[in-house]
């Protein structure tokens, strides 16, 4: 049997599926097991997951997000040092409402590296929660 390589994207358009055992594994089962390294593996993972989406464009970041079901991604704001993202959504509101607290470090690190194979600029992201708002905001080191 041979091993076959299917990208990402083909993963995504291919299997629908609801996000109930994803937010399970996610937001219950993974901090289990990680514990306080949580959030830094969490990250690392967003940033190897976008090496292999090879986003090519920030549109193709905001499909990716739709797809793999993390919400809407709309670009707020473009700076001298970066660019500030929103972070929204029906999926979004759904998760606030029932798990309560949610990270959004694996997106981060996803946009952080799908930025920089874009910009060709190194690039870190910080997520910062603000009422009922999800800023993401990619910073150019």
């Amino acid at each position: 049997m041979t091993k076959q390589n299917t990208s990402i994207a083909t993963i995504l358009a291919n299997l629908q599926t609801t996000s109930s055992g994803y937010d399970l594994i996610r937001y219950i089962g993974l901090p289990d097991m990680l514990g306080q390294e949580k959030d830094l593996i969490l990250y690392i993972m967003g940033k190897n997951l976008a090496r292999k989406a090879q986003c090519g464009s920030k549109e193709e970041i905001q499909e990716f997000f739709v797809d793999a079901g993390w919400g809407d991604l709309h670009l707020l704001q473009e700076k001298r040092r970066g660019f500030i993202y929103e972070l929204s959504g029906e999926i979004i509101e759904a998760r606030q409402q029932t798990l309560g607290q949610i990270d959004y470090v694996l997106e981060a690190g996803f946009l952080a590296e799908a930025m920089v194979q874009i910009m060709d600029e190194s690039y870190e992201c910080i997520v910062e929660e603000k009422k009922q708002q999800i800023l993401l905001n990619v910073l150019h080191n």
